[in-house]
């Protein structure tokens, strides 16, 4: 079957047909990628057809030839012309993280060894997750998901979460996101951080490159606004119980707990209790999990979620309640007790059991 760029070949395209528009960076940068991929090498005399190509991409996504250069754009200082590296990584999706960059604070730190360069460009911290966008230029092919192995240190924390995400640009060059959460920190104002990195994995190549990335920085808290909600519900021998929402400028956080009572962990292997909020608006909110802290039935959590609608006056909170009961197809060999000693998991209990339930809403009204 041909593909959308043959099917135009044919078509005559004047340059009095384009309609020259302002577009951003991570538009241009979208683009150029999707270009890069979809265009094929070819010989001299099919330079014609190429053009073509690349023009019919053009009318398709609804942008100008003549707003951007086929070429990729040169790195200042090492530092991606994409603008809003926070965006480019959700590819815009989830509006999760449409106001990280105006709140960040450009970074700019560059390390270089073996031939990578990794610079950490905006840095940002919400009073529990300090999240870092980063981009990546080497003179070796990293395929197109590299892991970046090695450790964001919190200052000062017992037990940390975190996540990281990195993607390719072109072929030399890369962008990600790296998250490190203090699950036992509160009301934190500020964080100092050391990022160690000793390797760049490959995992379609199964190849790693090692070097020695190293990088301090502090950051101060956004601003932020708490309320104490202090609301619990109860069912089927879980409780939980709602502590307290702090809003920042691009998110706000919920805090709670959850309580299990002994006829539930005489049955299950673990629970887990997860939210969904809404507004009285009618609006949904995106939620990232910050990890937890407890005895693996009793435990602390917090969930940040995207930014809070200023309109907003009450939000509700479903709390969704999962049961698990482990297995060998879901919980590998084993599980760990508290003495850090392996249980081989019964030879019947070939399949893992899970359930859920949903407890009723906590509808908590906002402080203005």
């Amino acid at each position: 079957m041909k593909d959308i760029y043959e099917l135009l070949n044919d078509v005559n395209i004047e340059e009095s047909d384009f309609e020259e528009i302002e577009v951003t960076d991570l538009e241009k940068a979208k683009l150029k990628k999707s270009l890069k991929a979809s265009i094929k090498k070819s010989k001299p005399k099919k330079v014609a057809s190429w053009k073509k190509r690349a023009a019919a991409a053009v009318i398709i996504i609804g942008l100008s030839v003549t707003s951007f250069g086929l070429t990729f754009p040169t790195y200042a200082g090492n530092i991606p012309i994409i603008g809003d590296i926070f965006k480019f990584i959700d590819e815009e999706r989830t509006g999760f993280y449409d106001n990280y960059k105006e709140y960040s604070t450009e970074m700019n730190m560059t390390e270089e060894s073996n031939g990578i360069k990794i610079t950490i460009n905006d840095a940002i911290f919400d009073g529990e997750t300090v999240s870092l966008t980063y981009s990546i230029e080497s003179e070796h092919n990293l395929g197109d998901y590299p892991f970046v192995s090695g450790r964001l240190k919190i200052k000062g924390a017992n037990g940390m979460t975190g996540s990281a995400k990195t993607t390719k640009v072109d072929d030399n060059h890369y962008v990600g996101i790296e998250k490190a959460t203090d699950i036992d920190r509160m009301d934190s104002n500020s964080v100092k951080l050391k990022w160690d990195i000793n390797s760049i994995v490959i995992p379609d190549q199964q190849k790693e490159i090692s070097g020695k990335w190293s990088f301090s920085l502090s950051l101060k808290a956004t601003d932020s606004k708490v309320q104490l909600a202090d609301v619990s519900s109860e069912q089927s021998g879980v409780r939980v119980n709602i502590n307290k929402i702090s809003m920042t400028p691009v998110s706000f956080i919920i805090f709670y707990n959850q309580e299990v009572f002994e006829s539930v962990t005489n049955n299950w292997d673990d629970v887990y209790v997860d939210l969904e909020i809404k507004d009285d608006l009618g609006n949904s909110y995106i939620g990232e999990n910050n990890g937890g802290s407890g005895d693996g039935y009793n435990m602390s959590w917090s969930k940040t979620f995207e930014k809070l609608d200023e309109n907003a006056t009450k939000l509700i909170i479903t709390p969704t309640v999962v049961l698990r009961l482990f297995g060998a197809d879901n919980h590998g060999g084993g599980i760990i007790n508290e003495d850090g000693e392996m249980i081989p998991i019964e030879p019947a209990r070939e399949k893992g059991e899970q359930e859920e339930f949903k407890l009723n809403d906590f509808v908590i009204e906002l402080e203005k």
